[in-house]
């Protein structure tokens, strides 16, 4: 059986629509076929014989001997294996019963009984296998190959006569065009004629009659182009010839003919070359080009316009537009000729009730007017306005339309935002005030009327300011005649006034005004956004208060650490300073322990008190950082030295892991990087016994600009609990409750350490196990310095100072004596001066290498005494290195520091070393 794939594929379909060519199926009986079924069982000595044609669903039989039915399902027959066979041989069976594609047949186990089968494929001039001649008999034998081919001999002569049978009926149907033809071309009023090469008329039609005034007698062997009109013949005839010597079999001309009467007439004619003849049709336009000729006046003066012009024709297809039209909509007439405007511009939110509305009243042969959401080409929505016109005929038949289409986008979005401008302002809670071009009223809404006080028809006319302005100071008048002013030259605006509502309450109002302006740019009316503000203005005079309460207090606090810092800081230095120098003064062995004591207390105490300032600065956000080159490696290598006897005391270990990849010299906060060094390895060897502290510095990443070092500083000390580690960088906080008694400190020190490193835009990890050890680290950017390194150490030999010039200013004399005990030692010839004005003497007398200048004195402090200094016109007073020595640590001080143009500061109580420093840092620069 055939499969459902094979009848389904596409040669299946072809052979099927090949058969149902030939018009043969369900067709009466004809004598031709029943003979040569006839013949076939004859031939065969089969007592059944059929022509059989296969088609989509049945085998239908034309001609049958031997059984009376006359057709059976295709899956199930003997001729379904006869097409499908692979050759075009006759396909036989001998014996069905054996067979087991057979032996289930109805026909086999039932009447007829037929046990063998013969069958010759009925194949078409293209291959096709329409069906086949067959013969069947009763008891299994085989055919003779005389009987098979007598069996393809029948089968050829069937498909003949199927053939001839279907050309017979097509050249019946073609001679019945032909006469249909000729009789539409007899009555056509159209010319239809056949010519010669020559153009001698053939064959004409009575058209020739009508438009020519001959006779069809009269016009066959004529020569048609002697009808054509002298000043049109040489372009028809010239635009044939090279259109024929281009291989063009087809043309279309328009040309004029002059009748017998001398009539002109325009016909257009479309000629096709065949054998050697023409076959010519030609058509009257002499009407349509008198209309184009109106419509060429037409179209220029219609080009000339801004508005689009389209013109359809009597069926509302489009026939002519103008280029406006194409500039509006984006369509031009390519895209629109023989279609229907409506059709091509209309879309998602087209009213189509409304469109074919407009075409009901075309048929009905109505102008009409109307608005229209439409769509250009690019899908752009638009509004347009069509003005369409009916324009009839003689015979009072429509001719063509003529429309003229405005864009009226801009006015229908003005209209809808001026709708939605309407619904928010009458549902707002904020007022509207809508004014003329002067600034009068013509429209408020409710609730400005409630925020007023004032209806509409007391505001109305009005200007709203003269209203509720009328009793404001001149400051107010004149902010609301600026604002006035600016409306008039079409700006925008936003003022705050205050206001007298109808009942006497003053109430503050904030007013946003917007211009509107009309087409030709000129200003229209003003909106006017009024919101009542007086609640935003209480909280804003509150917060102004609040701030200014906020800097009293801050100025205050500033003040108390600026005393505090002076007050307890000038004592202090006198007692380090003093324990300094007993020390160096060669003490008796029994007070060295006295002295370490003194020392470490006096030290101490100044920690504590540098933590505390330190803090509340940082707190009141009066702490920056500043920026100065400097030796990394110097410093961390200054801060382990110093460190170390600290460390050697509690037996531990003191390392510094130092990358030489970091640059010698970086710009930073050299100041608060030793503060946060210091506390963390303070706090290292505080917490370790007998253990090891690492500090560990190295470089990660690097630019043209800048670079980042990690910092760690790691111990094998107490630790810290895991559920106090979220505890230990808040203020005054000790891991342990005992950490203060036994180890001492503020528990300011890790607080510090955190808000510095946040000045850096850093954060501090820590890991920590209990009893095992604690690491800090952080990651900190530094610009990298422009400053060349010297390769050296900073000068530390007093002798190298010999001979240089000293100038201490300082109202107090137990400063003079340190500073001149402490400065004494490194060679130095040192003066003093009690005040500001003693020290401008001096330095205008004498010469000096260097001057130490306390800022706060009585008279004229440190600040305004280096100001006058600076100030001299010599260039040794602009060069002369300027120290200030103070005991503040104001952050506004730091600033006047540079402002007054001293050289850098120094704070009390100080150090020898730091002095030491700072004279090699300025004496040889």
């Amino acid at each position: 059986m055939l499969s459902k794939d094979q009848r389904s594929s596409t040669s299946e379909n072809n052979r099927v629509s090949a058969l149902h060519g030939y018009h043969i199926l369900d067709t009466p009986s004809e004598y031709q076929f029943d003979n040569i079924a006839k013949l076939a069982s004859l031939v065969c000595s089969a007592p059944i014989a059929l022509i059989a044609l296969v088609d989509e669903n049945r085998v239908w039989f034309k001609s049958s001997i031997g059984i009376t039915f006359n057709e059976i399902p295709r899956g199930i027959s003997f001729c379904e294996h006869t097409i499908i066979s692979e050759n075009d041989d006759v396909f036989e069976v001998y014996d069905a019963l054996k067979d087991d594609r057979f032996k289930n047949h109805p026909s086999v186990i039932e009447i007829p009984y037929v046990r063998s089968y013969a069958g010759a494929p009925l194949i078409d001039e293209n291959g096709f296998k329409l069906g086949t001649v067959c013969v069947f008999d009763t008891v299994p034998r085989e055919f003779t190959s005389a009987q098979k081919e007598g069996l393809q001999t029948l089968a050829k002569e069937v498909m003949t006569h199927i053939s001839l049978q279907r050309k017979s009926e097509e050249l019946a149907a073609h001679a019945q065009r032909f006469e249909e033809l000729l009789n539409i071309s007899a009555v056509s009023p159209e010319i239809h004629c056949i010519l010669d090469k020559m153009g001698i008329v053939l064959f004409i039609n009575n058209a020739v009659t009508n438009l020519l005034e001959y006779s069809v007698e009269e016009a066959e062997g004529l020569n048609i182009w002697s009808f054509c009109h002298r000043e049109d013949l040489n372009r028809v005839i010239n635009t044939i010839e090279d259109g024929l010597r281009k291989g063009i079999k087809q043309f279309e001309n328009d040309f004029r003919i002059v009748s017998k009467s001398g009539v002109i007439r325009w016909i257009s004619w479309t000629m096709v070359t065949k054998n050697e003849k023409w076959y010519a049709y030609g058509r009257d336009i002499t009407e349509n080009k008198k209309v184009e000729h109106e419509l060429m006046k037409l179209s220029f003066v219609a080009s000339k316009v801004n508005n689009a012009v389209v013109i359809n024709d009597a069926n509302n297809h489009v026939t002519w537009v103008n280029e406006a039209f194409e500039k509006i909509t984006g369509f031009n007439l390519n895209d629109l000729k023989g279609k229907r405007l409506g059709d091509l511009i209309s879309g998602p939110r087209t009213d189509m009730e409304l469109l074919e509305h407009a075409r009901e009243l075309t048929k009905r042969n109505q102008s009409f007017t109307v608005d229209l959401l439409a769509y250009r080409k690019d899908k752009q929505p638009i509004w347009i306005s069509i003005y369409n016109t009916v324009v009839f005929n003689e015979a009072g038949k429509v001719e063509i339309e003529v429309e003229i289409i405005i864009d009226i986008t801009d006015k229908k979005n003005a209209e809808e935002e001026l709708q939605v401008l309407s619904l928010v302002a009458s549902e707002t809670n904020t007022g509207v005030n809508i004014s003329d071009a002067n600034c009068y009223t013509t429209w408020v809404n409710q609730s400005l009327e409630r925020l007023t006080g004032y209806t509409a028809t007391e505001l109305n006319g009005f200007r709203l300011g003269d209203i509720l302005c009328a009793e404001s100071d001149d400051a107010q008048q004149q902010l609301i005649n600026e604002a006035r002013e600016k409306a008039q030259n079409k700006q925008a605006y936003s003022i705050e006034v205050e206001a007298k509502k109808k009942d006497g309450t003053m109430v503050w109002l904030s007013v946003a005004t917007t211009p509107v302006l009309g087409l030709t740019g000129k200003l229209e009316r003003q909106i006017d956004l009024i919101t009542d503000i007086t609640q935003r203005k209480q909280v804003e005079r509150e917060m102004v208060e609040a701030k200014e309460q906020a800097l009293q207090l801050s100025e205050a606090k500033e003040m108390f650490l600026s005393v505090m810092s002076h007050e307890i800081r000038t004592p202090l230095n006198a007692v380090i300073g003093m324990t300094h120098l007993l020390m160096d003064n060669d003490p008796k062995p029994s007070q060295i322990e006295d002295l370490n004591i003194l020392k470490f207390s006096g030290e101490n105490l100044l920690n504590i008190i540098n933590d505390i300032l330190d803090f509340t600065k940082i707190e009141t956000g009066n702490l920056h950082l500043e920026l100065m080159p400097f030796s990394m490696k110097a410093l961390t290598t200054d801060i382990v030295t110093s460190l170390g006897v600290n460390a050697s005391k509690r037996e531990n270990e003191l390392v510094l892991l130092y990358d030489e990849e970091i640059p010698k010299l970086v710009s930073g906060d050299k100041t608060r990087l030793y503060q946060i060094l210091m506390n963390l390895l303070g706090n290292a060897i505080k917490f370790t016994y007998q253990g090891k502290i690492i500090l560990q510095l190295k470089l990660i990443a690097s630019d043209e600009q800048y670079i980042a070092i990690h910092f760690e500083v790691s111990d094998n000390g107490i630790g810290i609990p895991e559920d106090k580690l979220s505890y230990i960088f808040e203020a005054f906080t000790q891991a342990k409750t005992d950490i203060s008694r036994k180890y001492g400190g503020t528990g300011l020190g890790l607080a510090i350490t955190k808000r510095l490193l946040e000045l850096y835009n850093s954060e501090i990890e820590v890991k920590s196990i209990e009893d095992e050890g604690t690491c800090f680290s952080f990651t900190l950017n530094f610009l990298k310095s422009s400053l060349l390194a010297t390769g050296g150490e900073l000068i530390a030999q007093a002798e190298a100072f010999t001979g240089k010039r000293i100038l201490i200013v300082d109202d107090n004399e137990i400063n003079l004596l340190i500073a001149k005990r402490i400065l004494g030692k490194f060679g130095l010839n040192i003066d003093f001066a009690l005040n500001g004005e003693e020290a401008i003497h001096k330095v205008k007398d004498e010469r000096y290498d260097l001057v130490f200048m306390d800022i706060k004195m009585p008279g004229m402090d440190g600040f305004e005494a280096t100001r006058i200094i600076r100030s001299q016109p010599d260039n040794y007073f602009k060069m002369v290195p300027i120290i200030a020595l103070t005991a503040s640590t104001l952050q506004n001080e730091y600033r006047k520091f540079k402002e007054s143009g001293m050289n850098g500061h120094i704070l009390k109580p100080f150090k020898p070393e730091e002095i030491r420093e700072l004279l090699s840092i300025h004496l040889y620069q």
